[in-house]
């Protein structure tokens, strides 16, 4: 139902919801399906397991991942909506049910860490029922904005294309090679490894997406080539995949916003199903690693883990990020590599988790609620400073948000991986049709679902 204007209409929201409702636990339950035949045997090695649960906890964990659909915006109306998304798919999820099996604990003790995750990320939804801020904006003609993209791009590129002597080496067998070789020569904490982050996760995505946008095929190249030489230094699977990733949302986006929802969990259960009878046909281990096992099981595997570790050591208080010259760190390593070496008997693991579990790390349950309002306000401010800029572009930087949100701490997302660089860049964002340009530029109602 919609609620706008002081009038009901009943109509295609009250259809649609059962609808999503059903799709929504067909997905549970093709994941859990692929998990139990697919990736638990496949990755036993890595701490999956499937355990006989008693059926109360099997149910349990089930509805849990289930019950955002009864909230999980059907119809695509801001930006952030996007980050939302992969956020459910791929942390919410996982996490409700994954950690049953891959834990030495009664289901009974892990309940309070996944119930706050799923409370948290229900408050987080309520960012786009709010209305957007008007956020003074400087007056940027779009030749000037195209010059100034255009620099940045091509100095970030070649201050890290320099890292590796101007090598160009785009070779599968060599990634771990070339990541080795790239944590030796660009510090951590360094000004070089704060550019090659968000170069990946913010410039480059943000080029190809204005490119996009505006049919430039100069920026569209400039991102691919920003792209090939992220992947020559380090092996970044994200630079070599962010044209391939923001083309499959490219429809989504542009056609599909009325029925985002239910197509985009449509075309995670084709993906799920395609990757296991892929596997069943091939027994290509390959599969499972770059589809189930990196985009759900590891999220659900890891956020158990750091819930089991820092339940029962002290919590890192930020001591290993931006707080380390005010915190005792308890530790010898940063929360990531701890973790690596408990669960996976090596530092150099890495061991990265989401935005919740990390901030439970760092400073327990407050933690994750102080995660939540900080995103909830980072929601708020990318879906206002989207007003009079059109959908897309701010949608593709949404989604990167998204899908790196899901793998690290929302403090390194800001710093290090491009939420900071992303939201200047939006406040800079010129628009570039009239039709944008004739948009009310101050917020005005908008209908929110009941």
């Amino acid at each position: 139902m919609v609620l706008s204007a002081g009038t009901w209409s009943p109509s295609r929201t009250t259809l649609q919801r059962p609808l999503m409702v059903i799709l929504c636990a067909f997905f549970v339950a093709t994941l859990q399906f692929t998990y139990a035949f697919m990736d638990a045997p496949s990755f036993r090695f890595m701490g999956l397991r499937l355990k006989h649960l008693d059926p109360f906890w099997t149910v349990l964990g089930f509805l849990m991942a289930l019950a955002p659909s009864l909230w999980m915006p059907i119809e695509l109306k801001r930006p952030s909506q996007v980050a939302y998304w992969i956020l459910y798919l791929c942390v919410i999820v996982p996490v409700m049910w994954v950690p049953y099996h891959t834990l030495n604990e009664p289901p009974e003790n892990y309940l309070m860490f996944s119930g706050t995750m799923l409370l948290c990320f229900f408050l987080l939804g309520f960012s786009h029922r709010l209305s957007r801020w008007h956020v003074p904006r400087i007056d940027m003609t779009t030749s000037t904005f195209t010059t100034c993209l255009v620099a940045l791009v091509i100095l970030m590129s070649i201050a890290v294309w320099s890292t590796n002597g101007f090598r160009l080496d785009v070779g599968l067998r060599s990634i771990y090679t070339r990541r080795r070789e790239s944590k030796e020569s660009i510090a951590m904490g360094s000004i070089l490894s704060y550019v090659k982050g968000n170069l990946a996760s913010a410039v480059q995505p943000y080029t190809f997406a204005v490119g996009l946008a505006t049919k430039s095929w100069l920026l569209i190249l400039l991102s691919l080539a920003a792209g090939v030489i992220g992947f020559s230094v380090d092996g970044s699977k994200t630079s070599a995949m962010i044209p391939v990733f923001l083309l499959a949302l490219y429809p989504l986006i542009t056609k599909g916003r009325s029925r985002f929802g239910p197509i985009v969990v449509t075309m995670a259960i084709v993906g799920v199903l395609l990757a296991y009878f892929g596997w069943v046909a091939s027994k290509n281990p390959w599969i499972p690693v770059v589809t189930t096992w990196r985009l759900f099981d590891v999220k659900g595997l890891l956020s158990g883990y750091y819930w089991q570790y820092f339940s029962s050591h002290p919590p890192t208080l930020l001591g290993d990020g931006f707080l380390r010259a005010f915190s005792n760190y308890p530790y010898q390593y940063a929360a990531s590599e701890q973790i690596g070496l408990v669960y996976f008997g090596s530092a150099q693991t890495n061991s990265n988790s989401n935005l919740w579990s990390s901030a439970y790390g760092d400073f327990g349950y407050i933690g994750m609620y102080i995660v939540t309002a900080v995103l909830f306000m980072i929601f708020r401010l990318i879906d206002s400073l989207s007003l009079n800029r059109g959908f897309l572009i701010p949608a593709f930087l949404c989604s990167f948000l998204g899908m790196k949100l899901s793998d690290v701490a929302l403090d390194t997302s800001i710093l290090s991986h491009g939420t900071l660089v992303t939201i200047l860049l939006m406040y800079v964002l010129p628009p570039f049709d009239e039709r944008a340009k004739k948009e009310p530029r101050a917020p005005v109602p908008e209908a929110v679902p009941a």
